[in-house]
């Protein structure tokens, strides 16, 4: 495992190609395939924006690196940053965190990590404290038996403001990586059920329409994901495009073909008839944040 320091600038186009860029080659020990490369905002830029008990959001994992002795591929890969690099790391995916900052775990080298060097190698006896946050279940190719904290436990571990955190963090991951699809006799559109099954662990199960709950009646946690924008018509596979509902409400939906108003944060019925969202929380949160499906 490596700490990257990033600007937020930098952020983006690390999610989007899964590249980064250093200026040596680290080699006590060499990158290994499928180590975890942290994005870290710099210090500076988090005290900015408010983020430094939050300072890391994703990882990369790491792929390969290769040599760029003339330049060519950084100008290619980074026009506007107007500087080159001698080493290019590529990487297979982008895994979103929980939000955290290595200065606040009890890690027993922690003053290392502090510099802006790139990569800076983290102590395996550190790891242990580190690996919870990482949300393999919420990455583009989900592992979730890689997950320290299981999904079911993740509001009880980090809180609910963190949870949520770590599902925009996928929401982000999303946006800039399109929906792939596995050519089949009919297609089939590729969805990530463990954000769905993070969002139920948020709601606890409760139907975000009518509040209903099945476990106090039946003892059993049932809740539907649904998509509000059809992944098959277009629709995103994030977090503001998905509903919690009961099973009830779905084949209502599904049987009237109801409208989401986003306005207002209501389905509406072709007979009239109006029901507001009574745990609108992601939606709310989403759009303070700015994001739009």
């Amino acid at each position: 495992m490596r700490r990257l320091n990033v600007r937020p600038a930098q952020i983006d186009e690390c999610i989007q190609n899964s590249r980064f860029a250093l200026s040596f080659r680290p080699k006590t020990p060499e990158l290994r395939q499928g180590e975890l490369l942290l994005l870290q905002l710099v210090k500076a830029d988090a005290v900015r924006l408010g983020k430094v008990r939050e300072r890391i959001n994703f990882a990369l994992v790491f792929d390969r690196i290769e040599p760029d002795p003339d330049g060519r591929l950084s100008r290619l890969y980074w026009p506007t940053e107007h500087r080159v690099w001698p080493w290019i790391v590529h990487c297979s995916m982008t895994i979103p965190t929980v939000p955290f900052s290595l200065e606040y775990l009890p890690l027993a080298a922690n003053d290392k990590y502090q510099g802006q060097d790139n990569a800076r190698y983290i102590d395996p006896h550190d790891e242990q404290w580190i690996l919870p946050f990482i949300r393999w279940s919420l990455g583009e190719t989900p592992a979730p038996y890689l997950d320290s904290i299981p999904t079911a436990t993740m509001v009880q571990k980090f809180g609910q403001p963190h949870t949520l955190a770590a599902i925009y963090n996928h929401d982000r991951i999303a946006r800039q990586r399109p929906i792939s699809k596995r050519k089949t006799v009919v297609e089939e559109f590729v969805r990530n059920e463990w954000l769905a099954a993070s969002l139920k662990v948020y709601y606890e199960h409760r139907c975000q329409i009518c509040g209903k709950s099945f476990l106090p009646d039946y003892g059993v946690e049932l809740a539907d994901a649904h998509h509000i924008h059809y992944v098959a018509q277009g629709g995103p596979d994030v977090s503001s495009n998905i509903l919690v509902v009961c099973p009830n409400h779905h084949r209502v939906i599904h049987a009237t073909d109801a409208h989401f108003n986003r306005d207002n944060l209501a389905y509406e019925y072709p007979n009239g008839f109006q029901e507001r969202l009574i745990l609108p929380d992601h939606f709310v949160y989403e759009g303070q944040l700015g994001y739009n499906v």
